[in-house]
């Protein structure tokens, strides 16, 4: 239990003064102008020791680029880019607001503030958001470790998210943009659009992966750059370790294009012209010249992927399987994210339903019997 005790200044002024122990043994104090106060507050650092919600209000006085690196430093299980991505998104929005800030001394106030700031400043919605995600990420870790008692971003609004505008390309256009790339990389372009597969997955593919035999490709790793250094790291996920069926046509294009373009070394089955793995260049040298002359921008090679998806879905493909291929973990991915390309299906699955006086719809809707569903005694 605590006690509160009268003290003299040096200056002679008196004050009544609260004295109790941390939940590690440590002595602290608190002065305060009345007793009343001393006692108020001494019942309520009780309180939160019992609620063990107690926490050292000298370590809320941290600065929050102090704090930064200890958060970060306990994040386990990162890519290498997104680790440069997080360190970006930290480096150029959030410290110079809040880097010299004590992190307790942080209010809703302020975090909304910087919110509207970089809106004002016209950065991207879903940019603000990541940012701001990345701050709530450092306050829940100071909030785990006893740095502060509660998170300050509780009621800040954020900007309207956009939804990212994706294209879906026709087989047409598909055929017209393999054609007019370099043709080392035409078959790269068929099999991003033909099995879903991401940039960095088709660049860690190698020749192992492909199994002619059996049509299909398998993913377990994936290539990124950052820095100008190339990193091989398994995929995020155990759903995006998959292996993908391909179409017969587009297995006898990867073995031409083995036959045409020998593996390296590396044993990659997509290479630079030098023979070495593809890097960021590519998109700039090779890719965005063919988007040029063939489709017209904006065009992502990450749209391969949602055509992909588009025509699976024409097709009436199920979105699990639309899922597994795309190496998603569920299904509510796959309709979050595509969702409206289902909307004419809809409409041809409602006027594929007969009435039921029709013959055919007598036949097919009837009840089933217990016989028919195999319960008969």
């Amino acid at each position: 239990m605590g006690s509160i005790r009268r003290v003299v200044h040096g200056s002679g002024q008196q004050a009544w003064q609260a004295r109790w122990r941390d939940p590690a043994g440590i002595q602290r104090s608190k002065n305060f102008q009345r007793r009343i106060d001393a006692e108020r507050h001494l019942t309520s650092v009780e309180s939160q020791m019992i609620a063990g919600t107690y926490v050292d209000s000298a370590l809320g006085k941290i600065r929050f680029d102090e704090w930064l690196p200890q958060a970060e430093a306990a994040r386990i299980n990162r890519r290498p880019s997104t680790r440069a991505r997080d360190e970006s998104y930290y480096r150029n929005l959030v410290v110079p607001t809040f880097g010299t800030m004590a992190i307790g001394s942080i209010q809703p106030v302020h975090v909304q503030r910087w919110v509207a700031d970089l809106a004002e400043k016209e950065y991207a919605p879903a940019t603000i958001r990541k940012a701001y995600q990345l701050l709530c990420r450092t306050f829940d870790a100071a909030v785990q470790s006893g740095v502060i008692s509660r998170t300050p971003y509780g009621g800040v609004q954020l900007p309207a998210d956009s939804a990212m505008e994706m294209r879906f390309l026709s087989p047409t256009e598909i055929q017209d943009l393999a054609d007019a790339i370099h043709p080392r990389f035409r078959t790269l372009v068929l099999t991003g659009a033909y099995t879903g597969a991401r940039f960095g997955e088709l660049a860690a593919l190698r020749v192992d992966d492909f199994n002619s035999e059996e049509d299909h490709i398998q993913i377990v790793r994936t290539l990124s750059e950052v820095n100008g250094h190339l990193h091989l790291g398994e995929p995020k996920t155990r759903a995006a370790r998959r292996r993908v069926t391909l179409p017969a046509w587009l297995t006898r294009s990867l073995k031409q294009h083995l036959e045409e373009w020998p593996s390296a070394d590396e044993g990659l089955i997509f290479t630079s012209p030098g023979g070495g793995a593809l890097r960021r260049s590519f998109r700039r040298r090779y890719w965005k010249p063919a988007v040029r002359d063939s489709v017209g921008e904006p065009m992502r090679f990450h749209d391969l992927r949602h055509s992909h998806v588009a025509l699976l879905i024409e097709q009436g493909t199920h979105p699990a399987v639309i899922a597994a291929r795309l190496g998603h973990t569920s299904v509510k991915t796959v309709l979050d994210v595509y969702g409206h390309l289902y909307e004419g299906l809809d409409r041809e699955a409602a006027e594929n339903l007969e009435a039921p006086w029709s013959t055919s719809g007598r036949r097919s809707n009837r009840r089933l019997s217990e016989k028919d569903m195999g319960l008969e005694r």
